[in-house]
């Protein structure tokens, strides 16, 4: 019982880091992208929260379906900016 336990919050710290790299990657194509200073400013905000969540609320499905969801809206908004920016 205890390895799985030990496997299940591996896996979970794991999810996290793919996630703050998720986070990171975004960023980085906003950046490259040229996209408004204050998406790139709320992306790091979000990484910022992302990464000071402790591992408690992380195992929280809804706090993990929260992150993601919010995630999603910024990519949109990216996706959005760089539209506007090339039309």
């Amino acid at each position: 019982m205890q390895q799985y336990t030990v496997q299940q919050t591996f896996a979970l710290q794991e999810d996290g880091q793919h996630f703050i790299e998720e986070i990171s990657a975004l960023r980085s194509l906003a950046e490259v992208a040229g996209v408004a200073a204050n998406l790139l400013a709320e992306l790091e905000v979000f990484k910022h929260e992302v990464e000071h969540l402790d591992a408690s609320a992380w195992e929280r499905k809804e706090v993990r379906g929260l992150k993601r969801n919010e995630l999603a809206g910024l990519s949109l908004a990216m996706l959005r900016a760089c539209n506007a920016r090339s039309g």
